[in-house]
């Protein structure tokens, strides 16, 4: 683990910034620095006496023009916005923002939170038989989503066109990837064909969604859910964090035990959570139900393009996908 001196330029920026925010300055002395697993460069630093810890998001160049440069500058956007839609800074649904220093570099600076993320839970309910912090965090997280989904945003309708873009995305790139058969590509472009009119005569309103909703993005301290990660924050349809929700549970088990189906009670309650913290009425209740199978193929295709995965299990996602959107048209 590296070290910060005290009289270090960065150190002393992260002991001004706390100060200004959190209302306390950290102790003096070296502060410890850790990477994060990150396609970018992320570090935890850890003041003196290890009591308290903020995690710092990195620019590759500043002013941001790399995709993921531009994608940090809007995820500070972000957090500034979290007050205006009652999500106040430091409230405990999502990191205290901290402020940056972008002229070092430093795009993002965030309060740490402690506690297991939502894959520790899928581990342990899918490896090590113990299911019931993962319920107790699937409950957590349904009602947090819900209360993202309750915030106020322009009451505009949701459309198709994004997820239909979305499909023909993953479809080029799974196909580019040599994951998909003929035979998939036709299966493909005809549920496409056949799900678009199901979906333009569904109608709901924009909620705020958190866009990525994926098991490394929640974290579950105290008993509570805290998102991370809101780069993608925006007015969209909620299936876009529910069935993303509902794919990587799939996923967790296919991957960990290889028994898709193993997911299935945990999925259940998911959805049984939310429904109960956000009160749907009858129409929004069967729209979510009529229209999961097709966002949940989504997921299950987005995650078959990674790499870590072996062949085999990404050409079954592949296969998951087309039967859940086969057997979702006869919901």
């Amino acid at each position: 683990m590296n070290r910060l001196a005290e009289s270090d330029p960065l150190a002393r920026a992260l002991r001004r910034l706390v100060g200004a925010e959190a209302g306390f300055r950290p102790p003096a002395g070296e502060v410890c620095v850790e990477p994060l697993p990150s396609s970018r460069k992320v570090l935890r630093f850890t003041f003196p006496e290890g009591d308290y810890s903020v995690v710092g998001k990195f620019f590759s160049a500043y002013p941001p023009q790399a995709s993921a440069d531009l994608s940090l500058a809007r995820e500070y956007d972000h957090y500034l916005q979290l007050p205006a839609l009652g999500l106040g800074n430091g409230g405990g649904l999502a990191p205290r923002l901290l402020g940056r220093w972008p002229e070092r570099s430093l795009g993002l600076l965030l309060e740490a939170v402690p506690g297991p993320d939502l894959d520790h839970l899928l581990l342990k309910a899918c490896v090590h038989g113990a299911p019931a912090p993962l319920f107790r965090g699937l409950e957590k997280l349904a009602h947090l989503l819900a209360f993202f989904h309750s915030r106020p945003v322009p009451a505009l309708p949701v459309s198709p066109a994004p997820a239909l873009a979305y499909l023909d995305k993953v479809m080029a790139q799974l196909r580019e990837a040599g994951l998909l058969t003929g035979e998939d590509r036709l299966a493909l472009e005809s549920e496409r064909a056949a799900w678009e009119p199901r979906l333009q005569n569904s109608p709901d309103r924009q909620v705020l969604i958190h866009g990525d909703a994926t098991p490394m993005n929640f974290l579950f301290p105290n008993g509570r859910a805290v998102a991370l990660d809101l780069e993608r924050l925006r007015g969209g349809d909620r299936l876009w964090d529910l069935s993303w929700v509902a794919g990587e549970l799939k996923h967790a088990w296919g991957w960990r035990t290889s028994h898709l189906s193993g997911s299935e009670g945990a999925i259940r309650h998911f959805f049984r959570m939310y429904l109960t913290a956000a009160g749907l009425d009858p129409a929004l209740t069967h729209r979510l139900f009529s229209l999961n199978p097709f966002y949940m193929a989504l997921a299950e295709l987005r995650i078959a393009r990674n790499l870590y995965l072996t062949r085999d299990y990404r050409r079954e996602l592949v296969a998951e996908a087309r039967r859940c959107l086969a057997h979702g048209r006869r919901l």
